[in-house]
């Protein structure tokens, strides 16, 4: 194996090489940034570094096993984390100006546990300021690109993370996802990306909220992004807080044909380009050939009902501490001809009242779901309306600005804020994977959504490991 394509290995198999002293945490390490040096500067996608925290930690690792002493599961693996997380040694600014000097005192939890876990963070990713946009751009650190190619978004916001993936730059990322932010990214860059059930994994010293606050904010969650599914299945119990990692069911499938598998493709508002419909179809078809027992199913819940009580959560969230951006949405009201503005602006202004309603809403969504899942394992569907498409910086991270931005669907636009299908999961707490489908759709990548029950993570992870077995994973970008 050559140094390209060990950079560009799993996280399992560079431990391997660790753990059997094919290779050091330094050399690894070295290999890594030297990778980073070469096609970073044109991408963009690692945007602050800790080398001489990380080479001090990597020495010590080597020391140790050297010594014979008991390591971590992830003992010399270099990597990279979302700027959304405080990490010692490094700014965390999540694109925003005024945190451009923030410089924590201490580690995210879920950073942490993964630093207790051996794993060695030399650098910070790329993302949209305030973590709020499907592009990652901001006035602290600029645009990422895509490795796929240039000219295309990463997606947002964990894109920095899902382009550094890709690219071999890092063995694995940490991502959070509150709007399809792991999963649209990793479908973009055609990598592995988990969506964890909400509260599975600890985002205190994660932004937003702003530094020093405590709380978690619903829908929100933390989640791994990386080169393989069995990756998944190794960084998410380490993620877990230990009071939930008892709750992660454990799957009893190993082989394609043990699933139970729902499909849903979508209607009216869920729309769908036919070119990445054409690709998952395909894919589908592949794992039907491959064994795997795949049926079209209604969702068990109204798609159009889920999606407005999705959004008005999400926004009265974006919008309590915010009053400004309801404001602006309400002033770009009467140029908008698609009822955006007006309705975002409504649910910006949610009262206390309508809030718990929409807990009472959600909670007969919870358990339509948990019914659905007594008859199914797992649930495909895409990941996002589209392929990457092409840069639309301007406003990154503002949703006013984003208001009159299109993307194109069968060659007609469409409101670039009305993406939906990430919603499906995010609403109803449920754990998604995205895998690749190793097909390209206008030159990059086409990936496909995988949704379970409650706490039942592991088992979408281990359907993406079983159909990755059958179709072939990961591909690499042409750097």
């Amino acid at each position: 194996m050559t140094d390209q394509p060990l950079a560009l290995a799993s996280a399992s198999e560079q431990l391997e090489w660790l753990d059997a002293g094919r290779i050091g945490a330094v050399d690894l390490l070295d290999l890594t940034l030297e990778r980073v040096d070469r096609f970073n500067p044109e991408l963009n996608l690692v945007v602050a570094f800790d080398r001489d925290g990380a080479r001090a930690a990597a020495q010590e690792t080597d020391r140790r096993r050297a010594a014979g002493e008991t390591l971590g599961p992830l003992a010399g693996l270099p990597i990279t984390v979302k700027d959304s997380y405080e990490v010692v040694g490094m700014p965390a600014t999540c694109g925003l100006e005024m945190l451009r000097d923030h410089r924590p005192e201490q580690d995210a939890d879920a950073v942490a546990q993964l630093k207790a876990a051996g794993a060695i963070v030399f650098g910070k990713t790329n993302l949209p300021a305030g973590a709020s946009d499907w592009q990652s751009f901001n006035p602290v650190y600029g645009l990422s690109r895509n490795p796929w190619n240039p000219d295309r978004t990463v997606g947002g916001s964990s894109g920095g993370s899902a382009g550094a993936v890709a690219s071999g730059f890092t063995a694995f990322e940490l991502g959070s996802d509150i709007a399809g932010s792991i999963r649209i990214p990793a479908h973009f860059c055609g990598v592995f990306g988990h969506k964890p059930t909400y509260d599975l994994v600890p985002l205190r010293g994660h932004i937003p909220p702003l530094p020093g606050m405590l709380h978690q904010p619903q829908l929100g969650v933390a989640g791994p992004l990386a080169r393989s599914a069995a990756d998944l299945a190794l960084l998410l119990p380490l993620l877990a807080r230990s009071g939930a990692r008892p709750r992660l069911s454990q799957p009893g499938q190993k082989r394609l044909e043990d699933f139970r598998v729902g499909i849903w493709m979508g209607e009216g508002a869920y729309r769908l380009d036919g070119g990445y419909r054409s690709a998952l179809e395909a894919f589908v078809d592949d794992l039907r050939n491959a064994g795997a027992s795949i049926e079209p199913v209604q969702l068990p819940v109204d798609p159009r009902e889920s999606q407005e009580i999705y959004l008005q959560t999400l926004f009265a969230i974006v919008g309590a501490p915010a009053p400004e951006e309801a404001g602006a949405f309400e002033q770009l009201a009467a140029e908008d001809d698609t009822g955006i503005a007006a309705k975002l602006a409504r649910y910006m202004r949610t009262s206390l009242g309508e809030w718990f309603g929409l807990a009472e809403k959600r909670e007969h969504l919870f358990r339509a779901w948990a019914d659905f899942f007594t008859r199914y394992d797992a649930l495909l569907c895409p990941a996002a309306p589209v392929v990457a498409f092409p840069h639309m910086a301007e406003g990154s991270g503002v949703h006013s600005a984003q208001l009159f931005r299109r993307i194109t669907v069968d060659g007609k636009p469409a409101p670039y804020l009305d993406f939906t299908w990430q919603g499906l999961a995010t609403v109803a707490n449920l754990p998604a994977t995205v895998m690749p489908s190793g097909r390209l759709v206008e030159g990059v990548p086409a990936g496909i959504q995988v949704i379970g029950p409650s706490f039942g993570d592991l088992t979408t992870i281990r359907f993406a490991e079983v159909a990755e077995r059958a179709t072939g994973g990961f591909r690499a970008p042409p750097l």
